[in-house]
């Protein structure tokens, strides 16, 4: 019967990839977004950064060779990605929620990762690396358990109770947060019913046996918890949730993407397909009938038109 749980195993991480890749694959294959002047840019230089300048301030800015910090724009990412800096900022009240919701995943993946170690040791006959694996891996669980249990609950109220947020909130939002709850709450029972390390052991062994098709017996109560989890790896790809492998590309390719179009083809070839593309806009500064092109509207003066 585990070896059924084992396929299914890989058939939900196969799948997690492949459509993510393809979600990927399809955003590089979009039209050129245009940028959104929003300072300060991360991989900006540092002196800039401090007042949100950019290298545009430069005279001739256009004759140097554009540069930007690698390591401003991973610090930028990961202090919002770690620390969610623009929601505590800007609305500190949902942050109480959101923040220990994100924190109990990043735990939970360290945890996932920590079994998958474990199982590599237990395959190299490594019992003390094990044992350490798995006593991060207790710490991991019960904190991301009840960090997503918390946050989710906490999210669910936020959203039916904050009229301006209630009015941005789909079903899908509370299916997802609802999904969550359940999956952490199942989680902590888990392991107030087995006990913590045992429940960590019992991760340890699933990998383990995913890895030598080693059989194992799983009660009722850890299938249904294996289900919840392989059909997130499912689901998740597809869903809002999404934005956790897409995060990359809004904030280093969007937010901060201020590549110039000086000496750049490829960037030229991308905004001039952009603007042969129809604009079906019908606003009066527009003007767009679905046939017009970008170029046309840019180069028409809407109060000559009838």
């Amino acid at each position: 019967m585990s070896i059924f749980f084992y396929c299914l195993a890989y058939v939900a991480v196969i799948a997690f990839v492949a459509v993510a890749l393809m979600k990927i694959i399809g955003y590089l294959k979009k039209p050129q977004h245009l940028r959104w002047e929003l300072y300060p840019v991360a991989h900006e230089d540092p002196e800039r950064v401090k007042y949100g300048g950019s290298y545009l301030e430069k005279v001739d800015w256009w004759k140097d060779k554009h540069r930007s910090c690698m390591v401003g724009s991973l610090k930028g990412f990961l202090i919002e990605a770690l620390f969610l800096k623009a929601v505590w900022e800007h609305n500190r009240t949902l942050w109480m929620r959101t923040y220990p919701f994100h924190v109990g995943l990043y735990l939970l993946l360290g945890a996932m990762g920590l079994s998958i170690l474990a199982a590599l040791g237990m395959l190299a006959g490594a019992d003390g690396f094990v044992t350490f694996c798995t006593v991060l891996t207790v710490i991991c669980d019960v904190l991301g358990f009840a960090g997503i249990l918390f946050g989710a609950v906490g999210l669910i109220q936020r959203r039916l109770c904050d009229k301006g947020l209630r009015k941005y909130t789909t079903n899908e939002h509370f299916f997802n947060l609802g999904l969550f709850g359940l999956y952490g709450l199942l989680g902590l029972v888990l392991c107030l019913g087995y006990g913590v390390y045992d429940f960590a052991l019992m991760g340890n062994s699933f990998i383990y046996g995913m890895l030598s098709f080693t059989s194992m017996t799983l009660t009722p109560l850890y299938v249904l918890y294996l289900l919840i989890g392989f059909f997130m790896f499912f689901w998740v790809p597809y869903s809002f949730l999404g934005h956790l492998f897409m995060k990359y590309f809004t904030w280093h390719d969007i937010r901060w993407g201020d590549a110039p179009t000086v000496n750049n083809p490829k960037l030229q070839s991308q905004l001039a397909n952009n603007l042969n593309l129809p604009v079906s806009w019908r606003a009066p500064h527009v003007q767009g009938d679905g046939k017009k092109t970008w170029a046309e509207v840019a180069t028409s003066n809407p109060e000559l038109q009838d």
